[in-house]
């Protein structure tokens, strides 16, 4: 699922799974801004990315919680598995620039067009002298194969 970041707009991709099921604290990695994320509504929950403790560790982490609990200082919480997701923002020059190309060249085919030039007859003269030459290889290619294979 996809996170914003409120503050600076940084969206991340992270595991809904890793959110638990109430959510949690997350910070963005930009401008270290935290908030409290919960997981959307409705979205598949998948397998979580973060690395599960073996069960030597939960009993010994059961053991010690009383002894934690007791000291009030905060434990620390493991990084959630996350890519940032820049968006690429629109060029207004690029924009410009194929908007201007396009432009061109209806304004050029118009002048070829309009002005008695006939570089489209000799264009579509080359194209249709390519096509049937081709096409004459092809079948000079054609009688070969069958040659060979016969």
């Amino acid at each position: 699922m996809f996170i914003q970041c409120s503050d600076c707009d940084y969206k991340y991709l992270v595991n809904s799974a890793d959110l638990k099921p109430d959510g949690r604290m997350v910070q963005c990695a930009n401008c270290n801004h935290r908030w409290f994320q919960e997981p959307l509504k409705g979205e598949e929950i998948l397998a979580s990315s973060v690395p599960k403790t073996s069960q030597k560790e939960e009993h010994d982490n059961a053991n010690n919680k009383q002894s934690e609990e007791e000291e009030s200082t905060p434990k620390e919480i493991k990084n959630l598995p996350s890519t940032v997701v820049k968006e690429k923002k629109v060029s207004l020059v690029n924009t410009f620039l194929v908007v201007f190309l396009i432009v061109f060249l209806f304004f050029l085919f118009w002048v070829f067009k309009s002005y008695g030039t006939n570089i489209f007859v000799l264009v579509k003269f080359y194209i249709n002298e390519f096509f049937f030459n081709l096409r004459l290889i092809i079948d000079d290619l054609a009688k070969i194969v069958f040659q060979i294979l016969n």
